[in-house]
């Protein structure tokens, strides 16, 4: 069941050009007009899709999101860290 769901998705996000069952995975890119609906889990705020990276980046937080098989990975461990943090206000840098 959960197989089956899959490849509708996949098929979904790809413009009905996904993989049929037991062909193995496929890069698959995020379909665009979804960024409309998808935010950060941690701020809120809209993402940026770097198509060369296959990646939803928050340019705030410096972080991006992971796109697996054409199905964004929003979980905030699995996002990997783009560019260094800005010193906390206050702090003094070496």
């Amino acid at each position: 069941m959960l197989r089956g769901a899959t490849v509708v998705l996949r098929r979904a996000l790809s413009g009905g050009q996904g993989p049929e069952p037991g062909q193995g995975p496929v890069s698959v890119r995020l379909e665009p007009s979804l960024l409309r609906f998808l935010v950060c889990p941690l701020s809120k705020r809209p993402l940026r899709y770097d198509e060369a990276t296959n990646e939803l980046i928050n340019e705030e937080l410096g972080i991006a999101y992971p796109i697996i098989d054409g199905i964004p990975n929003m979980i905030p461990e699995a996002a990997r860290t783009t560019q260094k943090k800005p010193p906390a206000e206050g702090s003094k840098q070496p």
